[in-house]
């Protein structure tokens, strides 16, 4: 038997300074291949995930150590894994943002990056895209790339799908054209239900202009379930009367797919505080009841049992 992660072959994440098959969100060790932009050697880079292999099957190595997506697997089944990218995470421009949230330290460091179209056609002319590859979009904010709405339309294009995360500061006329045409879905952090609630959280005055973009792409929008708002429930905006105002802003805007996250730097420090969570199940409980489509983001199962059990205590059916 032997760690593997699928990951590891069918996903490349795309960081300033690196190519990797995930985002660092447990706060663990993970394989990175050096690379800062221009054609990706597959040859090199499948060498790279060899060494990887070995790696997680090495005593005493700490890569990728205690992440909850390693399994265990026969030896033998390695021989016949193929690099095949499903997913493509576009994460290069880290440090190229136009918000300011609290909870987030990136916007604060240095570098532009890399265009990414040349990257993800050397991808392509290597036939290790996948026919229906998922393409995410993160950062960072895409929209204000240089080559972003070049390297949008030529995903289009192709036929795959987009998943952009944006902060919904600049309408792109690329993010609605996939919404015009149904390719395609955004994701709006937008963390408030008012505008000093997003200046606090947000870290400017922008909440006016964001809603303005919103509008502009619902009315875009083939499938308007394709445009996604997010509450980061941490300790600047856990209030009951926030949470309600953010969804009283989605029934408003005709938004009916929300997410609900807690805070990354909580999650790895000492853990959300009891009103968080207690905040994370009212924020459950209440789009339920409004009727939307309500899911979490990337929350650990250990933290979701526990906003599930205080949504059973304080809220029972």
């Amino acid at each position: 038997m032997m760690n593997f992660c699928s990951s590891l072959v069918h996903e490349i994440n795309f960081e300033p300074t690196a190519a990797q098959p995930c985002c660092d969100v447990h706060g663990v060790e993970v394989p990175r291949f050096p690379f800062t932009g221009g054609r990706l050697d597959m040859a090199a880079y499948a060498a790279h995930i060899e060494k990887t292999f070995q790696r997680l099957h090495a005593e005493g190595d700490r890569l990728c150590r205690n992440c909850p997506e390693l399994r265990e697997i026969q030896d033998n089944r390695i021989e016949n894994v193929r690099i095949l990218f499903q997913a493509v995470s576009i994460n290069m421009h880290r440090h190229q943002c136009n918000c300011k949230c609290v909870y987030c330290d990136l916007w604060r460091g240095k570098g532009g990056g890399y265009p990414i179209l040349p990257v993800l056609q050397s991808l392509h002319e290597q036939h290790v895209l996948h026919p229906r590859c998922l393409f995410s979009w993160g950062g960072g904010e895409p929209s204000i790339l240089r080559d972003f709405e070049d390297a949008s339309l030529w995903i289009k294009e192709h036929g795959w799908w987009q998943y952009v995360h944006t902060s919904c500061l600049r309408f792109s006329p690329a993010i609605a054209a996939l919404l015009r045409d149904g390719c395609g879905g955004v994701n709006v952090s937008l963390d408030s239900g008012s505008p000093a609630g997003y200046e606090r959280v947000k870290g400017l005055n922008g909440f006016a202009r964001v809603c303005e973009n919103l509008e502009r792409y619902m009315a875009s929008a083939l499938m308007t379930d394709n445009v996604h708002l997010k509450y980061i429930v941490f300790e600047l905006n856990n209030s009951p009367a926030e949470i309600r105002a953010f969804l009283a802003l989605c029934s408003q805007l005709g938004v009916s797919n929300v997410q609900y996250s807690l805070n990354f730097q909580e999650l790895n420090g000492a853990g959300p505080s009891q009103k968080t969570l207690l905040g994370a199940a009212f924020f459950q409980i209440l789009a339920t009841e409004m009727n939307m489509k309500c899911s979490p983001s990337f929350i650990p199962p250990k933290w979701q049992r526990a906003i599930d059990e205080l949504r059973a205590e304080y809220f029972p059916a």
